[in-house]
Parts: structure tokens; C-alpha cells; sequence
């Protein structure tokens, strides 16, 4: 009995895309932010970091390559509880905010956060050498 396997190497390439398009998509959503010097963790990220919240230093906010005002960050992350059935806990968020920014900025943006019951996930940070 012969199988024909055509259909099947179709699929693994098609995965195999998948991913790697994926991949590299998280790389593109962040900005280019001065990040502030600590040694942080000491760990690599190895989970994916779910929403990458970018904050610049005159305070714009970025979500994929793309300019929102805060509210329009509240609509992304209640679409996001949404998506996990409800459960504000499960979403995670990568804040990434510029190292000469205001501190007022970041707050807001995590009092709104924890106002939809979402834990800021985590913070980045650059590396001291």
C-alpha cells in the first residue's frame, strides 16, 4: 500500500512559515527605546512576551509599529481579556519604557492595566556591561 505524501509535506511547510513569520513578527513590534540600565532577571525572556508595550520618550505610546493614545491601549488589552475568555490574568504584557521618560507616564499606563485587572508582565531593561 503506497501513501501519498505530497499533502503532507505541503503542511510541514506550511508550518514551517507559520513560525518562522511569527518569529520574527515579535521582533518588529518593538521600538527603538533607550531602555533603562539594570541587571534586571539575569534571564533570557523564554516565553513569548504577549503584548509589547512600547513607551517613547515624549510619551507616545506604540503597539505594533503603530501610534495609539491610551485609550485605544485600553481597547487592545479588553479585545486581549476577551480573547482569554475573561481572565485578565492570563494576558501578558512586555512594558518597554524609555529610560529618560517621565515616570507619570509609565504610571498611567499601569494604573489602567491594573484597573482591567492585568499584571504588568514585565519591564525591559538594557544590560549594564
Amino acid at each position: 500500500m503506497m501513501f501519498d505524501l505530497t499533502p503532507m509535506i505541503d503542511i510541514v511547510f506550511l508550518l514551517i512559515i507559520f513560525f518562522l513569520t511569527t518569529a520574527q513578527f515579535s521582533r518588529m513590534t518593538r521600538a527603538e527605546v533607550e531602555l533603562p540600565v539594570q541587571a534586571g532577571e539575569g534571564e533570557e525572556l523564554r516565553d513569548e512576551p504577549g503584548i509589547v508595550i512600547n513607551i517613547m520618550v515624549d510619551g507616545s505610546i506604540i503597539v505594533d509599529d503603530e501610534a495609539i493614545e491610551l485609550s485605544g491601549l485600553e481597547r487592545i488589552i479588553r479585545r486581549e481579556i476577551a480573547l482569554q475568555e475573561g481572565r485578565a490574568d492570563m494576558v501578558r504584557t512586555l512594558l518597554r519604557a524609555d529610560r529618560t521618560l517621565a515616570a507619570g507616564r509609565v504610571n498611567e499606563v499601569v494604573r489602567m492595566l491594573q484597573g482591567l485587572g492585568v499584571r504588568v508582565g514585565r519591564f525591559a531593561t538594557e544590560i549594564p556591561e
